[in-house]
């Protein structure tokens, strides 16, 4: 349950615009030019598709065409990685953030993925990576759903 509301945490958060920094820019300048995308009902159903459970979870077909061409990567998921780094481990750690990163580019297997990280992050690396995997899936879902 408690993995539930994390996922559905970091979703919502995935689905956001990253916050402005600096000066507010004027919401008529970004509303114009960002392209139409799913409604927050659409997304909702998006992340309930998602499994939950880990096996299954890891199981789907990731479309990684998809996850490479549409950004995701950069702009969704080394934000949260880099995150949940500093949480777990108290401090930014770059070159595991890249690690990972890199797995991902390479299309290692989520089991793969978990394996590699639990010699950093122990007992944490399984719901680090359903986690990730969820979001991973959901930016994925998300890029076919937005018009291009």
């Amino acid at each position: 349950a408690v993995a539930d509301v994390e996922a559905a945490k970091a979703a919502k958060a995935a689905a956001e615009p990253p916050p402005a920094s600096g000066p507010a820019a004027p919401a008529a300048a970004s509303s114009s030019s960002a392209a139409p995308g799913p409604s927050s009902e659409e997304l909702k159903a998006l992340i309930t598709s998602i499994p939950t459970k880990r096996d299954e979870l890891y199981a789907c077909e990731v479309e990684w065409e998809v996850a490479l061409s549409c950004g995701a990567l950069e702009e969704r998921i080394r934000p949260w990685v880099s995150k949940k780094m500093e949480e777990y481990l108290g401090e930014d750690e770059p070159t595991l953030v890249n690690f990972v990163l890199d797995k991902l580019a390479a299309r290692t297997a989520a089991a793969e993925v978990e394996a590699e990280v639990a010699k950093v992050l122990d007992e944490e690396a399984e719901p680090f990576t359903v986690k990730l995997w969820r979001m991973l899936l959901f930016e994925i879902k998300r890029a076919k759903a937005t018009p291009s």
